[in-house]
């Protein structure tokens, strides 16, 4: 563990006063999109949280773990935020409650991960121009079949 970081973690939570900051998890009104509401305090010390966390991150793989493999091959413990008064979630529930450790770098993350896509808006949409035709069939189809079953209606379209 580098002491610089130390210092910087020490220095965050020292210069924040707790009783200040203020940091809630929250969803857009959609419900589709995380964010974040905060002040500088709450920031900051959320900042020296994710910095301790990666401190336990570093020492983990100090502990004689000789490779990447063996930390891949060892079952994954997450390592949970304590709870701090300054954190609020407005949501009801914990939106981030922990951190789910990755050992391999970015590159062997991205390639093995495969997220659920969703379709872009041009698959999503059907085309205009190809409702319109449907329609006009169809349409079509109903005023033949109209006068198909109702033979007497001829004897209404003829009158004027």
């Amino acid at each position: 563990m580098p002491p610089d970081l130390e210092s910087s973690i020490r220095f965050l939570e020292e210069n924040n006063d707790p009783t200040e900051a203020f940091f809630s998890y929250t969803v857009d009104d959609t419900g589709e999109f995380g964010l974040i509401k905060a002040n500088k305090e709450g920031l900051r010390l959320y900042a020296a949280e994710l910095l301790r966390q990666s401190q336990l991150l570093e020492q983990k793989t100090g502990q004689g773990l000789d490779s990447v493999r063996d930390l891949n091959s060892e079952r994954v413990e997450p390592l949970f935020f304590a709870p701090q008064p300054w954190i609020i979630s407005e949501t009801g529930y914990d939106l981030i409650a922990g951190i789910l450790p990755q050992y391999q770098g970015r590159r062997s993350i991205v390639s093995e991960w495969n997220p659920l896509r969703r379709p872009t808006a041009s698959r999503a949409r059907p085309k205009p121009v190809f409702l319109f035709v449907v329609m006009c069939i169809t349409g079509a189809l109903i005023m033949l079949a109209t006068l198909k079953a109702f033979p007497t209606l001829r004897l209404w379209v003829n009158i004027h």
